[in-house]
């Protein structure tokens, strides 16, 4: 009798306001795509210790900046029961239309939820793992996804996108974080943040 492959290892969620959720993630290369290889990863590794943290962490999307990789790959599942996983590369949001007001939150920013105003619907295009063109139209909670892990590769919060009276409203909540951060960071014997 074997025994099965071990599931592959959550990676650590990077937490507000670590200066590199605020980092522009970059493109893989088509020799990269060949190699299947990008910053010390295997594609298809990331992909899968993506796909176990996002589900350990019952989130519904997840950025490379989230998880401390500065490529343009997020994941993302809307469905109920894990059935509806995806992973892409080099994402581009095209066909926005439509918006909706919901409340979104988000596994960097713990805790800390707010109204966002996103597009309705959108058609998602980039890359899969092989380098494949890979096509998704998106609506609703999907598209809403697609519009919060692409503004990860940019550097890019929801906090960022909420009004001044719901940023007040929240502001103990993201003071909290910070000073959890910093004495993490000090803990790890680490300069704080600037």
């Amino acid at each position: 009798m074997t025994d099965a492959p071990a599931e592959p290892q959550p990676l650590e969620i990077v937490l507000y306001p670590d200066p590199f959720l605020r980092k522009r993630a970059r493109e893989l290369t088509p020799a990269e795509f060949k190699s299947g290889q990008a910053d010390g990863w295997s594609l298809a590794e990331l992909v899968e210790r993506m796909r176990v943290t996002m589900y350990a962490n019952e989130g519904v999307g997840l950025a490379g900046p989230q998880v401390g990789v500065g490529l343009r790959i997020f994941v993302a599942d809307d469905s109920k029961d894990n059935t509806g996983f995806f992973a892409v590369f080099n994402p581009k949001l095209e066909e926005l239309d439509g918006a909706l007001n919901e409340e979104e939150g988000c596994l960097s920013i713990p805790d800390v939820r707010a109204k966002v105003k996103r597009a309705q619907t959108l058609v998602l295009r980039g890359l899969d793992v092989r380098g494949e063109a890979f096509e998704k139209n998106a609506d609703e909670l999907l598209a809403r996804v697609c519009q919060h892990e692409t503004d990860h590769l940019d550097g890019v919060l929801f906090i960022d996108k909420i009004g001044m009276m719901a940023m007040h409203r929240l502001h103990k909540k993201l003071d909290a974080l910070k000073a959890d951060y910093e004495r993490l960071r000090k803990l790890r014997g680490k300069p704080g943040a600037k």
